[in-house]
């Protein structure tokens, strides 16, 4: 028995909602146990910090699990916070004399700690009263038993640790004797010396044990015994090699128990193996302890049979997966730059301190996980880093050998070298091949995420997932860390030391590189790095000796030179030369050696004649092997050689010798010519790329101080002439279909053979160049040849680059190549600049397809890119047989949204525009790139919404305050948290900014104080600055950073020293309200505030004195203000739903106040250029303002469904970024914002029910937007305006037989009429229902209306005077949610939430017979056949049953097939087919005889189907959906018709024809309905359209569909996946995401919706096989 105390609850984050204070809560804890007993605290009432010291008797048994759930005592239902979860012996576990109370983490739902809650327990033990049990615990020596029982202990009778010791040093004595023999057993001696290093250290830690477990001690033991034959260790070298072979195997079955016995030591010895995180270790000692007594028996025998090395890391039993081809994505990661097999391993003898130093700490679990080896150029880091990834290879517990080039921008990738982490650590182990394989399988996208959720979901998750497999250390060498591109390298120093060190302690690092400023500020005084010098010049001295002598030895050998060459005086020479620099002495040996293999004394000669500085002068060096080398007095020799050294110093990945030739414009062979004679400093073999041998060599041919040489090239012109070369050769071999891919329905994946065809249709020029002409054009200074060929590579290149970058699988890198070209024509042409700006959003929308098949850059991209796109004007009439599409006409309607989870409360740009940081109430922050939307995040950390975000001035970091009390700073590269959060407010944190200088960070909060930050440390400089008595609600530095600037909701402004945090006189009075937004002027000597109290006051930053009197005009508060740049004008917004423009000198309103808003407006900007004002809005939209005029510029920008809550432009003032609490972030091309026409008026909201007219002309609709609306079945045109006058949704609609009248059913609890020629409506509502009406109706003569209601009951209506007839018919024992007549009038069937159909006699209102059951749910749509002797009912149990009308008997079994609800059916007017919709989305048609479902289901619609009908003549279905589109679709084949009909607001509740089949009406929840016979404009005006193809409806389609040719066979229904339509199994097309609500499919027929009228054209469209001939052919072979 034990007493459970509940004390108190910690760090709690309540969190009341969005923009509510709310109020504490009162709070109490409830504790269940598996027994279900429920323990209650009290109710602390008011508190977020609540104690409460309640007590409880437990008597649940140590497994017992204990849940501690913290609930809100609120008014209705409680509300549970949070909870925890742990066992009763856990509990007892962590008790401590020393810890008396143990800290559980309460977590939300999501996971998300929100608090910490304080518990203790103490025992009843042994009758000695209350103790604690820790007490007793820490006597008992603890173990785990089998099965469930793990987590309950035993003692057990412990071994001494002299034992052990004893044991274990007989165990190195053996292997020791082995390593001694170990150059006669050359197999044997690496694994014996490896395992004898290992167990010394095991050792060293045994001898100092107390106590050890019980199954290492007989591991130990077993190991002792097989050990005893190496006391005869010299007769096994005699002996045969069976028993050798034995003998191998033995001394590497001990290594693996050498791993396991490390690991588990560094896990803690003393007999705890329940708690380690090396689960299951007790089996693993078992199997492996049978191992070696296998081994020993096989020993004894003599007799090699082979037993099974057992490694302790594949004990348990994994089935393998076939993955090579989940793991291609990541394979191809693993570049040849990564590969170190040129790499030269250290020689025997040498830099073994370090070696053994670096391989002891990588074997030894230690906190510090990453050994970090620095040292200066040429000191030997790589031949070590080589030295010790064989050492692991060797023993395969290499994960991978990572090797960086400095010329090699791609390979340093972060991304990329992720994914060769992935790979190597896959092939290494089957069970991280098996979990990383899963990772990929449930995310096929996972390698394109951001790089923090690839490492979360890609390395962490699945290596955490199988850690109690894993026996480390499994080592990961990554070498040259700082001859990584600038911005990768940072990001990588960020991802080893932050990311990489969360793995599980099995995984450890070995990391190379040059003491680089920003990898010491990384890796250095960090627990988790041990970092290593090499600056011991003793050793440095040694290990050159040795390796001068080495290869002097292969010279003389390979010339036949005497044995004494050359002499003990100037091997001397060789050495004090050399210093400490490995790489002079290499290098002075390559040219001593020399490529021509001829005379190296006199060579030899040569070098020492040189006046060389002692220590290793590189310089010198490479001069001299140059100037020997090369005939620098041949004019065409030197000028070829210094492009060439030019090239291979700034390439951005190494060059073969033929793409050098073409890049630089040189003769064919002619670099290979001139590489011969430089092999003293460059690594190169004919047709492999080539390299300098060390990067030394690249700073010295760049080095601006040697003018004088004569290999010295003009850097800025070499960069000049590579970008200018990269285009030539695009120029000259780019071409459609390049590759020949043969069918558009393939993959590029799926072409056979597509490898051997990159590499025989890519040259590596061309490869090159594709890859790298972004950067090389960022390298150079503008040029006008270089803007005339770009001009003519985006104009008549671009699409085939697009080719080229998809076949080599680098579509990724397309969206920053163009940004090089962005930045390097900012300013210098406009219409390129356009161009570029286009072309950008071309590869942001369309790259997923590109990325996969090629020909769809011109299958699918080009014409599905909106009119107004400067890539589709520029090349559409290159492709005149491609698909024709009804496209949007600007990108703004393809705008990426950059979405969170909860709505988004501060958006801010980085100051070069590149990036977007947003915050939101989900609790994290974001980062985008603001030129393809994609998502680098999130950053997660804080346990509170996210309301401040900032960048700071230099890029570096962001800052983030928050609801949770803290202020958090993260790397803006890489998005790590830097450090613990910076604590220290009180209360929610409300705003924070960086100073000018990037160096402080202030910060406001609600409890009414101002804190400054450093930004390196994160302390808190000086005390918070305290002195307003209210909120703090917005802070900003001067532009200066010497002053502080906040302000409150005590009605005040306050203006603060930056430096000592003291308060500038009194606080600035003269609000009557709460101030909302604070700002500096830009000179920094005004201040501007907005308030609670409808002004804006201007202030002297010097005095503080008020300037004027308050600027007085708005109505409401004031949300925000800014200056403009020029500091002349304030711009204001406010809860009256207007902005206005302020004269900063007079404080006059500048014009009327700038309306258009219809909601409060939240946040104000102005333009960077001050020419413009954005604004953001509660109406959900942004608008754009002249500043000049206060004109609206356009319409407002329309996207975002809820308030917008934050705008500002980009530095640059080409975007525009907006976060609103519908919880995404929008981008904004506010030049083409400009275009914004009005938004399309129509449904706009789910649509409930849909009908054709009788004669099959119309379509009614009804919607959730409350409106009916009707539509021209031919042509899909809204007909007049909608029809209005329900209040509430409309759930019905029907035409009267004779098409001339329409009746709509609505939640508003009535039933109109309207006459569908003028779309009156007649007479008053018919009232009489007490609850929504479900279902109407027309009897066959038009003379009475039918409807069923949420009220129980059905009624009928007179149709000419609207009275009901008799009283409701009453029977059904729940909601009436479908009505309808049989065809001679005489009865009605209707459906209930009862499950039943019931019959009723429409004269007498008398039910006939029973109801009819058989539905296991509600009975949502009910219809009679045409001859009235059926009945088809759909229920919401997923089926559709057919009743016989007369006996009430179900007819065979339900019609399955529908995944979900089915909410409407309908008979074909010849009674053969039944229709039905469901909330699966999909449309259905069934034999109505055979009850068999004909075909697949129609496909289309992407929400619930609500309605369904067949045309009058029965060709045709129609569907309504709560994608609030109307479909039509052919009723023989299934093919829809057309784009979807789209104008209602709201759903589409049902929807109708017309009795001529020529229009349709729609009812919908916008309470409207549209004249059925007016007709009306269509919603796309042709005679704008700059489209010659462009048409309208039906009848155009079946034009062109008729005239298509026969080499283009019509299209059978297929499916939509993942943005891909099929037809069969072949690809078609691909849509992207913004156009696939309201895509018109092939096999449709016609699609109208709000977006207007939408039809396919495909009487041109070649694919497949044929799609080459979509190009004309004078464009085919363009050069």
């Amino acid at each position: 028995m034990a007493i459970l105390i509940v004390h108190a609850v910690n760090n709690l984050v309540w969190n009341p909602g969005w923009r509510d204070f709310g109020k504490s809560p009162n709070l109490y804890v409830e504790v269940h146990d598996s027994k279900d007993h429920i323990f209650k605290t009290r109710i602390v009432k008011r508190n977020t910090k609540p104690t409460w010291t309640d007590s409880f008797e437990l008597t649940s048994p140590p497994l017992s699990m204990l849940t501690f759930r913290l609930l809100h005592d609120a008014p209705g239902p409680d509300v549970r916070i949070a909870e925890a979860e742990t066992t009763v012996g856990e509990l007892m576990e962590q008790s401590s004399p020393n810890e008396a109370v143990v800290w559980l983490d309460m977590k939300a739902p999501n996971g998300e700690i929100l608090g910490r809650l304080s518990v203790s327990l103490y025992a009843f033990t042994g009758g000695k009263g209350i103790g604690k049990m820790s007490e007793d615990t820490s006597k008992l020596k603890l173990q785990p038993l089998v099965g469930d029982a793990l987590d309950s202990f035993v003692a057990v009778e412990g071994l001494s640790g002299a034992k052990i010791s004893d044991t274990l040093s007989a165990v190195l004595s053996a292997l020791e004797n082995i390593v001694k023999v170990g150059d006669e057993l050359a197999k044997i001696h690496p694994y014996a010396n490896a395992a004898w290093k290992v167990l010394t250290s095991v050792y060293k830690i045994v001898q100092n044990q107390r106590e050890a477990d019980e199954k290492v001690a007989q591991l130990v033991e077993a190991m002792a015994r097989l050990y005893s034959f190496a006391k005869e260790v010299d007769s096994v070298v005699n002996n045969s090699k069976p028993v050798q072979d034995i003998v191998l195997r033995i001394t590497m079955q001990t290594m693996e128990c050498a791993l396991l016995l490390r690991e588990y030591s560094g896990h803690g010895f003393l007999g705890r193996i329940a708690k380690t995180s090396i689960l299951g270790v007790g089996q693993r000692i078992d199997e492996l302890t049978a191992a070696l007594l296998g081994l020993k028996d096989e020993f004894d025998r003599g007799i090699a049979v082979q037993t099974t090395v057992v490694s302790a890391q594949i004990l348990d039993k994994v089935e393998k997966l076939e993955n090579s081809s989940v793991l291609s994505d990541l394979k191809r990661a693993r570049r040849s730059s990564h590969r170190p097999s040129t790499r030269r391993e250290c020689l025997p003898g040498t830099r073994s301190e370090f070696i053994e130093h670096i391989t002891q700490r990588l074997s030894t679990p230690s906190e510090a996980r990453i050994v970090w080896l620095s040292g200066v150029a040429g000191s030997g880091k790589s031949t070590i880093a080589t030295s010790v990834s064989e050492y692991f290879r060797g023993l395969g517990r290499l994960g991978i050998f990572l090797c960086f080039a400095r010329n090699d921008m791609v390979g340093s990738d972060p991304i990329l070298v992720l994914h060769a982490i992935a790979y190597g650590l896959a092939t290494l182990h089957p069970h991280i091949e098996a979990a990383i394989c899963m990772a990929l399988s449930r995310d096929s996208n996972l390698v394109d995420a951001p790089i923090d959720k690839q490492f979360q979901e890609l390395l962490l998750g699945p290596l955490e997932s199988v850690k109690q497999h894993l026996i480390g250390p499994f080592i990961v060498v990554i070498d040259a860390l700082d001859e990584c591109a600038d911005n990768s390298r940072n990001v990588l120093g960020n991802l080893i030391t932050n990311f990489f060190t969360k793995l599980p302690a099995a995984f450890r690092f070995f990391v190379t590189s040059r003491p680089d400023f920003n990898i010491t500020r990384l890796f250095r005084h960090k627990a988790v790095v041990e970092e290593c010098s090499l600056d011991k010049a003793a050793e440095n001295y040694h290990d050159i000796s040795v390796y001068i002598l080495d290869r002097l030895a292969t010279i003389r050998q390979a010339h036949r030179l005497s044995c004494i060459w050359p002499g003990e005086d100037v091997i001397q020479q060789l050495i004090n030369l050399s210093g400490t620099l490995f790489i002079w002495a290499a290098t002075a040996l390559d040219f001593v050696e020399g490529k021509k293999l001829f005379e190296p004394h006199k060579r030899l000669e040569t070098l020492l004649k040189t006046p060389f500085q002692t220590g290793g002068n590189l310089d010198q060096l490479y001069t001299l092997a140059l100037a020997s080398d090369g005939d620098w007095d041949d004019k065409g020799f030197r000028e070829s050689a210094t492009a060439i050294l030019a090239a291979i110093a700034l390439a951005k990945a190494p060059m073969t010798d033929s793409a050098m030739d073409a890049i630089l414009g040189l003769d064919d062979g002619t670099a290979a010519r001139v590489l011969n004679f430089l092999g003293s400093v460059v690594q190169w073999s004919a047709g492999q790329p080539a390299r300098t041998l060390h990067a030394s060599f690249d700073d010295f041919l760049v080095s601006p101080h040697r003018v004088d040489n004569p290999w010295f090239f003009d850097v800025a012109k070499a960069k000049k002439s590579l970008a200018s070369g990269c285009f030539m050769v695009m120029q000259k071999h780019l071409r459609f279909n390049i590759c020949r891919l043969p069918d558009s329905h393939l993959l590029n994946s799926e072409v056979s053979g597509l490898k051997e065809t990159r590499e025989s249709h890519l040259t590596p020029a061309l490869t090159y160049a594709t890859r790298f002409w972004g950067p090389h054009l960022g390298d150079s200074e503008f040029d006008d040849e270089i803007l005339v060929s770009l001009q003519g590579f985006l104009t008549g290149k671009f699409l085939f680059w697009l080719e080229v970058l998809s076949v080599l699988q680098e579509m990724a890198s397309a969206p920053g190549i163009l940004q090089f070209a962005q930045k390097y024509m900012l300013g210098k042409d406009k219409w390129i600049e356009m161009f570029l700006r286009d072309a950008q959003k071309f590869v942001s929308v369309f790259a997923p397809a590109i990325a996969e098949s090629a020909p769809h850059i011109y299958i699918s991209a080009i014409p599905l890119a909106p009119r107004q796109s400067a890539v589709r004007a520029q090349y559409l009439s290159w492709f005149p047989r491609l698909l024709r599409y009804t496209v949007p006409k600007s990108w703004v309607n393809l705008e990426k949204s950059l979405g969170h989870d909860s709505p988004v409360t501060s958006v801010a740009f980085s100051p070069d525009s590149q990036r977007i940081v947003s915050g939101s109430y989900d609790n994290t922050v974001h980062i985008w790139d603001a030129a393809t939307g994609a998502a680098f995040g999130p950053l997660q950390g804080h346990v509170g919404p996210v309301t401040s975000v900032a960048l700071s001035p230099d890029s570096q970091r962001i800052v983030s305050g928050s609801f949770d009390q803290t202020v958090r700073i993260w790397d803006a590269a890489t998005g790590a948290a830097i450090r613990e959060p910076l604590q220290g407010h009180d209360s929610w944190v409300t705003s924070v900014v960086f100073s000018p200088d990037s160096q402080h960070i202030v910060s406001g909060s609600y409890d009414n104080t101002v804190r400054l930050w450093d930004t390196a440390t994160g302390a808190a400089i000086g005390e918070p600055l305290q002195g307003q008595v209210g909120l703090v609600t917005s802070v900003a530095f001067s532009p200066d950073g010497k002053h502080i600037v906040s302000g409150s909701d005590d009605n005040t402004v306050r203006i603060w020293d930056a430096a000592t945090g003291q308060a500038i006189r009194e606080p600035l009075q003269g609000h009557g309200n709460a101030v909302m937004s604070v700002a500096f002027s830009p000179d920094g000597k005004h201040i501007v505030s907005g308030s609670d109290d409808n002004t804006v006051r201007i202030w002297d930053a010097a005095t503080g004195e008020a300037i004027g009197e308050p600027l007085q005009g708005h109505d409401s508060a004031v949300t925000s203000v800014a200056f403009s740049p020029d500091g002349k004008h304030i711009v204001s917004g406010s809860y009256d739903n207007t902005v206005r423009i302020w004269d900063a000198a007079t404080c006059a309103a500048i014009g009327e106040p700038l309306q258009g808003h219809v909601n409060a407006v939240t946040s104000v900007a102005f333009s960077p250029d001050g020419k413009h004002i954005v604004s953001g809005s509660e109406d959900n939209t942004v608008r754009i303002w002249d500043a000049a005029t206060g004109a609206a510029i356009g319409e407002p920008l329309q996207g975002h469904v809820s308030w917008v809550t934050s705008v500002a432009f980009s530095p640059d003032g080409q975007h525009i970024v907006s976060g609103s609490s519908d919880q995404t972030v929008r981008i904004w091309d506010a030049a083409i914002g400009e275009a914004i026409g009005e938004p399309l008026q129509g449904h706009i909201s789910w649509i409930t029910s849909v009908a054709f007219s009788p004669d099959g002309k119309h379509i009614v609709s009804g919607s959730e937007d409350n409106t009916v609306r009707s539509w021209d079945a031919a042509t899909g045109a809204a007909i007049g305006e909608p029809l209005q006058g329900h209040g509430n949704t409309v759930t019905s609609v029907a035409f009267s037989p004779d098409g001339k009248h329409i009746v709509s059913g609505s939640h508003d609890n009535t039933v109109r009429l309207w006459d569908a020629a003028t779309g009156e409506a007649i007479g008053e509502p018919l009232q009489g229902h007490d609850s929504a009406v479900t279902s109407v109706a027309f009897s066959p003569d038009a003379k009475h209306i039918v409807s069923g209601s949420d009220d129980n009951t059905v009624r009928i209506w007179d149709a000419a005077t609207g009275q009901a007839m008799r009283e409701p018919l009453q029977g059904h024992g729940n909601a009436v949610m479908s009505v309808a007549f049989s065809p001679d009038g005489k009865h009605i069937v209707s459906g209930s939430d009862d499950n039943t159909v019931r019959i009723w006699d429409a004269a007498t209102g008398q039910a006939i017979r029973e109801p009819l059951q058989g539905h296991g749910n509600a009975v949502m749509s009910v219809a009679f056949s045409p001859d009235g002797k059926h009945i088809v009912s759909g229920s919401d149990d997923n089926t559709v049953r057919i009743w016989d009308a007369a006996t009430g008997q179900a007819i065979r079994e339900p019609l399955q097939g529908h995944g979900n609800a089915v909410m409407s059916v309908a008979f074909s007017p010849d009674g053969k087919h039944i229709v039905s919709g469901s909330y699966d989305n999909t449309v259905r048609i069934w034999d109505a005889a055979t009850c068999a479902a004909i075909g697949e289901p129609l496909q289309g619609h992407v929400s619930w189907v609500t309605s369904v009908a067949f045309s009058p003549d029965g060709k045709h279905i129609v569907s309504g959906s709560e994608d609030n589109t109307v479909r039509i679709w052919d009723a023989a084949t299934g093919a829809a018709i057309g784009e979807p009909l789209q104008g209602h607001d709201s759903w589409f509740t049902s929807v109708v024809f017309s009795p001529d089949s020529q229009q349709n009406g729609s009812g919908s929840y916008d309470q409207t309905v549209w004249d059925a016979a007016t007709g009306g404009e269509p919603l796309q005006d042709s005679t704008t359209d700059p489209i010659p193809w462009a048409f309208h409806g039906v009848q155009t389609l079946r034009q062109t569909q008729t005239s298509a040719s026969s080499s283009l066979p019509p299209i059978p229904r297929g499916s939509f996946r993942d943005g891909w339509i099929f037809s069969t199994s072949s690809r078609l097309m691909w849509i992207p995401p913004m156009l696939r609500d309201s895509f018109c499919m092939p096999w449709c027929q016609l699609v109208i919706s709000w977006r207007g009228v939408k039809s396919l054209d495909l009487s041109s469209f070649v694919h497949g096989t044929e799609w080459e001939k979509c190009i004309e052919q004078q464009y085919r072979n363009m050069q």
